[in-house]
């Protein structure tokens, strides 16, 4: 209520603040790089948006059927470096007209993108950053409607100051409060605010490994784009940045390179995309003078083996709230590249809302999908709080082994999800094992994306034992890098090449998928029991329960459940008595009504017969998937 009321006076004349100055009294610079071909397309008019042709001329702000991510190009006026960059008369008459149009016909209120507290904050940060291109040589009555116009949005994203807690749109909107109080600094004095909240945000959202806690690496990307540019604003006006957003600097640029492949791109988990890698380059440079990656990144749930140029990066983290974004259920997915050639992927993030609902859930991610279901829940927009996910990392004359598992599928079927995956010291092989344990035998395909460079042809060769084995042969002509070819073998499956997309890029491309259906056992069929066995065919014996929490099967499943659910135990082994536990292995029926129950039987024959019933089902083996990628010299 305080803030639709701090909104709503902002929106008022401005009565308390004085006459705007002819200019800001500090000029920013923008650190960032246009595109001259893009500033060549604004100049007639056209607004190049991934695979979108907008139109961007005076009045015609956001009037055609256009996506909200091309709206927020618009409205932060990002476009404006493009034209800097072309650098022509052109380019500066047409910023300044759209500028004029802006002031004199705004959206209205009511276009909530246009008014959203980061986009608002980013526009001032663009308009100020810029000036000196589409306004410095400009008359003084446009000077004054732009500063009129500078004062009039300062005071409505003021209004907005707390942001929004533990969002990363926080950022942009302190960046441009920053803005505003540097080059409006008698109409403004907010910076003392900025760094109050600056410090809360910082230690509410970046974790302490440096992964921001959305867990979105494109995301993360932002938040250290905005933060490089508060930081250089404190050193502009000669004032020294708070100790935690240094801190912040470092460690967010340290997971921020570990999670980056061979070409420089971001790795695609949790809705980012690849990103422009010289953008990247840019952003790290002016961020912080280390230069080192993270190597532990147990916070923020994501792992990096890096072994001869093959890098492997794993999602071994709890998926993040929703939030504003659309749900990911990746646990454990990986990507795998060598030196700049993408060979496992992930889909991405797709540019319309339906396409990014369809690219979060389990299937759009190289792992196991068991039963076409997603790995999480998510009720209300929160992961289902039951949800636990561990891995462990090995090193060893630098091979890497990761052990990882989640119980995603535990409370749906029962079940508890094993990966485990091993990258050689040379970097030429990669190797991994599924697994599924529970009760019950369920439907999986393990999907392992390709990058749309991979051709995927299909080979049988013939080993010494005399059986032939089902291999594809995976081939790549990076110019960077030359000819690769990598074989991929696998067994416990059967296989299928599908199509797939890849979004890397921000637009849709087709590319393949390698599926590995896993092989189901015989199910061995027993004739129907007559009507007596099955009245009784519930009761379960002191012996085979004995049978059933005793049989190596079952004493691996138990070490599982153990690690999942018992919470106080950081080694993963539960004690029997916790009831947690002991009630995934153990039948609902006591010993004791078991015993009572028995002894009424008369024919011994009949609890025979149901305890072989019994082992047969409880004694399920697991379900077990092998693969291995080899790099063919």
């Amino acid at each position: 209520m305080l803030r639709k009321m701090r909104l709503s006076l902002a929106r008022l004349p401005a009565l308390g603040y004085a006459k705007p100055p002819e200019k800001p009294a500090y000029f920013l610079r923008d650190l960032w790089k246009g595109n001259s071909i893009y500033g060549m397309h604004l100049v007639k008019g056209e607004l190049i948006y991934k695979d979108y042709i907008i139109p961007l001329q005076p009045g015609s702000w956001g009037k055609e059927n256009i996506p909200v991510d091309g709206l927020c190009k618009i409205y932060d006026f990002s476009w404006l470096r493009d034209m800097r960059e072309l650098g022509t008369d052109n380019a500066r008459l047409c910023s300044r007209a759209l500028m004029v149009d802006w002031i004199s016909r705004p959206p209205t209120a009511q276009h909530k993108v246009a008014y959203r507290a980061d986009i608002l904050g980013k526009r001032l940060v663009n308009w100020l950053g810029n000036y000196d291109f589409f306004a410095a040589s400009a008359d003084g009555d446009f000077k004054q409607q732009f500063m009129n116009r500078l004062m009039k949005e300062g005071r409505y994203l003021a209004a907005m100051l707390p942001p929004a807690a533990s969002i990363y749109y926080a950022f942009a909107t302190l960046k441009g409060v920053m803005a505003i109080s540097l080059c409006l600094p008698e109409q403004f004095d907010l910076i003392p605010k900025v760094t109050r909240c600056l410090k809360a945000e910082l230690a509410n959202q970046i974790l302490e490994d440096g992964v921001h806690v959305e867990r979105n690496i494109e995301i993360q990307l932002m938040v250290l784009q905005d933060l490089v540019e508060i930081k250089l604003m404190y050193q502009l006006i000669q004032q020294p940045p708070p100790n935690e957003l240094i801190s912040a600097l470092d460690n967010l640029s340290r997971a921020l390179r570990a999670l980056r492949h061979g070409d420089g791109g971001l790795a695609l988990f949790n809705g980012s995309n690849e990103s422009d890698p010289e953008m990247i380059d840019r952003v790290l440079f002016h961020a912080t003078q280390k230069r080192v990656a993270m190597t532990n990144m147990t916070k923020g749930g994501y792992v990096r083996c890096y072994a001869n140029r093959a890098t492997l990066l794993v999602d071994s983290g709890t998926p993040a709230d929703i939030g504003r974004r659309s749900k990911h259920a990746g646990c454990l997915s990986l990507e795998f590249s060598v030196g700049k050639q993408r060979v496992f992927v992930n889909c991405g993030a797709g540019e319309t809302k339906q396409w990014r609902s369809i690219l979060g859930c389990t299937a759009a991610h190289s792992v196991l999908d068991l039963n076409g279901t997603d790995s999480a829940e998510f009720v209300r927009g929160q992961v289902s709080s039951d949800f636990e996910a561990v891995s462990r990392h090995h090193m060893e004359d630098g091979a890497h082994l990761l052990e990882m598992g989640h119980n995603g599928w535990l409370k749906r079927y029962g079940v508890i999800y094993q990966r485990n995956i091993y990258l050689s010291g040379s970097g030429q092989i990669l190797k991994g094992e599924e697994r599924i344990d529970g009760p019950q035998l369920f439907p999986f395909m393990v999907r392992f994306h390709l990058h749309p460079s991979i051709i995927i042809e299909e080979e049988f060769i013939e080993f010494t034992k005399g059986k032939p084995e089902r291999i594809y042969a995976l081939m790549a002509n990076n110019p960077h890098e030359g000819r690769q070819i990598w074989w991929f073998r696998f067994s416990g499956a059967q296989a299928k090449i599908e199509e797939s997309v890849y979004f890397g890029k921000g637009s849709r491309v087709v590319s393949k998928q390698i599926v590995l259906y896993a092989t189901m056992p015989e199910v061995i069929v027993k004739e129907e029991l007559s009507s007596s066995i099955k009245e009784e065919k519930l009761l379960q014996t002191e012996t085979v329960k004995a049978h059933a929490v005793l049989t190596p099967q079952e004493e691996e499943s138990f070490d599982y459940v153990a690690i999942f659910h018992h919470k106080d135990n950081d080694q993963g082994s539960g004690e029997e008595g916790d009831p947690v536990v002991y009630s995934e292995i153990m039948p609902e029926a006591t010993l004791s009504e078991a015993t009572e129950k028995v002894e009424s039987l008369e024919d011994k024959q009949i609890l025979s017969e149901k305890a072989e019933e019994s082992q047969l089902k409880d004694a399920v083996s697991p379900q077990v998937v092998r693969w291995a990628l080899h790099r063919k010299l």
